[in-house]
């Protein structure tokens, strides 16, 4: 596949990640920046233009008991070569999770190429994969074993520093 058809399955998927731009859809989640939408304004073919990596940012909002009081920015980095390259996941928005680094980094089979990423995946279902990971954590793979251990040992204060972070980092549900 060229780079234009590759650049046009991405538009296509950005265009219906914008589609959810609801917090009653779902996956609830709102699209806040893509590239495509820079480039709408400036020229009619983006769909077919050669791009680099490419970005999408939006807001998602998770349903767990102690997620669900904000919303989480997090950035999707679509790789020159996606869809055959599985795209990246950061979490902007700092949350206190198994399954988030530090950083940002966040973990999911789905965007590994060598356990259960494959070309059909749509960012859709990627979404929503991040959004029912942080509602129930992958406690064999976390990249944060001591926030995992604490989940899993004594859930009743990771509850405790969990809230406390999405009061402090979360943005608004709204």
């Amino acid at each position: 596949m060229n780079d234009a058809r590759l650049n046009k399955e991405a538009y296509i998927q950005v265009s219906r990640l914008k589609s959810l731009n609801a917090t009653s859809s779902d996956p609830k989640f709102v699209l806040e920046k893509s590239q495509f939408e820079e480039q709408d304004n400036e020229t009619e073919a983006t769909a077919s233009s050669i791009q680099p990596d490419m970005f999408i940012i939006g807001r998602i909002f998770p349903d767990s008991e102690v997620f669900k009081e904000g919303a989480f920015k997090i950035e999707i980095k679509l790789k020159v070569g996606y869809p055959f390259e599985p795209p990246e996941v950061r979490f902007l928005t700092p949350i206190y999770h198994p399954n988030v680094d530090k950083d940002g980094t966040f973990s999911h089979e789905l965007l590994n190429k060598n356990a259960k990423y494959k070309t059909t995946i749509t960012l859709h279902e990627i979404v929503k994969a991040v959004i029912e990971r942080i509602d129930q954590p992958d406690l064999l793979y976390p990249l944060r074993a001591e926030v995992g251990r604490e989940y899993a040992q004594n859930r009743s204060d990771f509850n405790i520093i969990a809230l406390e972070n999405v009061n402090k980092h979360a943005l608004p549900r709204r």
